[in-house]
C-alpha cells in the first residue's frame, strides 16, 4: 500500500502538468469559440447594430467562462492591467494589447479606446464606420492618418495626442506577478473534467463525453480482445521456445512471428478487407464493414456471433503485430534466465521443466513484458486509428480523425487528455506488476538485503 501510495505521489503531479498542457494547448488554437454560441440573429446584427451584437458576444463569453483570467497567475510587465481578461473579443484585445506594448499607458488608451467604441457603436454614418475602422487598428501611423482624414470628434483626436504625449515605456519593462486565485478559466474547465463534463463538441454541439463514450466502448473491446490475446499467447510461446531454444518449434515461430511484425497492420487490414469481405476479388466470407446490428431483443448467442463475425478481422489485425513483438521479448528474456545459476539449481533439485518455466523463469523474465503494458495501454484510445477507419468501426480511432478534420478541437483535446491519462495509468500498473512479480522492487537496498542476507 505504502508502495503504490508513493507512485501515487509521483504521478498526480504529472496528470495535473497533463491537464495544463491539454489545456494550453486548447488556447492555442486559431478559432474563437465565443463565435460557436453566438445566435445566428445575433450575428447577423454585426453590421447593422455593432452594439446588439457587442452584447451577444459579450454574454456568451460570460457563459462560458472566457471573462475570467486564463490561469490562477500570469506574469506581465506593469503597464498591463490585471482586468484584461474582460476584454472579451479577442480582435479588441490584440489592438489594446499592441498598443499598449508601444505606449504603456492603460488609463489613456482606455479613454482613447473606449470614445472611439463609443463613436462606432452608436453612429451609422461615415463617422460611425471610419470609428469601426479604427476598433481594429494598432499601428500610430496608420491611425493617425486615419484621424486626420476623418471628421472624428475633437474628445477622439484628444484623446489619442494624450496617449501618445503621455506614454510611459518605464512600466512595460518592470515584470509583475499577478494571483487570480480560483475564479479563473483552467479551474473551470478542470471542475468541469473532474465531474465528466468535457465540453461541448463545435460539429454538432453535443456534450463531448456523449460522444466519446459509445467510441471508447468499441476501442476498449477492440484493442482489449487484442491486447489479451497477445500476452495469451506470447508469454508460453517466448517462454517454451527459449527453452527450447534452436529447435524447430523456435525455428518455425521465429521465422514466422518476423515475418508477420514485417507486414504492416494497415496493409494486412486493406487486404483482408478486400479478398475476404467481398466475392468480388476473393471470397465472402466476412462483413464487409462496422459492427453489425443485431435486433431489438435478440438473443444473447445472436448478438455475440454477430459482433464476433464482424470484430474479427479488426481483431486480427490489431493482434498480429503485438503478438510477434511481444513474443520475441519475452524469448529474449527467458533466454537470459534460463542460463543462471537458480535454473540450473531447481532442474538438478529434480523440478519438471513446466514447473521451473512457470515457476521461477517466467517470475524474472516477465519485467519487460511488463514494462511493454505501460505503452500498449494508451493503444485503447489512439493505437487503431487505422484499422478502425479501414473496417468503418465507430470506435476512438475513427473519432478522432473526424474531429481533426472539421476542427472539432473539444473532442480533439478531450480525447488527448484521455491518452494521455491512459498512459499514466499504464506506467501506475506497470509499477504494481513489477512488486507483484518482485516484492523487493521499491524496497530500500537496506530491507533487501536483510531480506536477502545470502
Amino acid at each position: 500500500m505504502l508502495f503504490m501510495l508513493k507512485r501515487l505521489a509521483v504521478l498526480l503531479p504529472v496528470l495535473w502538468l497533463l491537464s495544463v498542457l491539454v489545456f494550453g494547448l486548447s488556447k492555442w488554437v486559431d478559432e474563437d469559440p465565443v463565435l460557436r454560441d453566438i445566435t445566428i440573429s445575433a450575428a447577423r446584427s454585426v453590421d447593422n447594430d455593432p452594439a446588439a451584437y457587442d452584447r451577444a458576444y459579450r454574454q456568451a463569453a460570460q457563459r462560458a467562462g472566457l471573462d475570467k483570467p486564463v490561469f490562477y497567475l500570469s506574469f506581465g510587465s506593469a503597464a498591463e492591467p490585471d482586468t484584461l481578461s474582460r476584454i472579451v473579443r479577442y480582435e479588441q484585445r490584440q489592438v489594446q494589447l499592441s498598443l499598449l506594448r508601444r505606449f504603456g499607458n492603460w488609463p489613456a488608451l482606455q479613454t482613447y479606446y473606449n470614445g472611439v467604441r463609443e463613436i462606432a457603436y452608436t453612429r451609422s454614418d461615415s463617422v460611425g464606420i471610419a470609428a469601426l475602422e479604427l476598433l481594429l487598428r494598432s499601428d500610430p501611423a496608420r491611425i493617425e492618418q486615419k484621424l486626420a482624414a476623418s471628421p472624428l470628434p475633437s474628445p477622439v483626436q484628444e484623446s489619442w495626442r494624450a496617449l501618445a504625449d503621455r506614454a510611459s515605456p518605464g512600466l512595460l519593462l518592470l515584470p509583475t506577478l499577478r494571483w487570480y486565485g480560483t475564479d479563473n478559466q483552467y479551474h473551470r474547465w478542470l471542475t468541469d473534467v473532474l465531474s465528466g463534463e468535457l465540453g461541448i463538441s463545435t460539429l454538432d454541439r453535443r456534450p463531448v463525453e456523449e460522444k466519446i463514450w459509445p467510441a471508447l466502448r468499441w476501442t476498449a473491446l477492440l484493442n482489449g480482445i487484442a491486447i489479451f490475446l497477445a500476452y495469451l499467447i506470447s508469454i508460453p510461446t517466448g517462454l517454451y521456445t527459449a527453452w527450447y531454444q534452436g529447435g524447430r518449434a523456435d525455428r518455425f515461430f521465429s521465422l514466422g512471428f518476423l515475418l508477420l511484425f514485417s507486414l504492416p497492420a494497415f496493409w494486412a487490414a486493406t487486404m483482408l478487407s478486400s479478398f475476404l469481405t467481398t466475392p468480388a476479388y476473393g471470397f465472402d466470407l466476412f462483413p464487409t464493414i462496422g459492427v453489425g446490428e443485431v435486433a431489438d431483443g435478440a438473443g444473447w448467442w445472436t448478438y455475440l456471433t454477430t459482433r464476433l463475425h464482424h470484430l474479427f478481422l479488426p481483431v486480427l489485425c490489431l493482434t498480429y503485430p503485438s503478438l510477434a513483438f511481444l513474443t520475441r521479448q519475452m524469448r529474449e528474456a527467458a533466454r537470459a534466465e534460463i542460463g543462471k545459476d537458480y535454473v540450473k539449481t531447481a532442474r538438478m533439485k529434480g523440478l519438471g521443466v513446466h514447473r521451473v518455466i512457470w515457476g521461477h523463469v517466467f517470475r524474472n523474465a516477465s519485467f519487460p513484458i511488463i514494462t511493454l503494458l505501460a505503452s500498449l495501454l494508451p493503444a485503447l484510445l489512439a493505437g487503431s486509428v487505422l484499422i478502425e477507419i479501414i473496417f468503418n468501426l465507430p470506435g476512438m480511432g475513427r473519432l478522432l480523425v473526424d474531429a481533426a478534420r472539421n476542427s472539432d478541437w473539444p473532442v480533439v483535446m478531450a480525447i488527448t487528455l484521455l491518452n494521455g491519462t491512459l498512459t499514466v495509468v499504464g506506467i501506475l500498473l506497470a509499477d504494481l506488476g513489477y512488486r507483484l512479480a518482485d516484492p523487493r522492487v521499491g524496497k530500500p537496498t537496506s530491507a533487501v538485503a536483510n531480506a536477502n542476507p545470502l
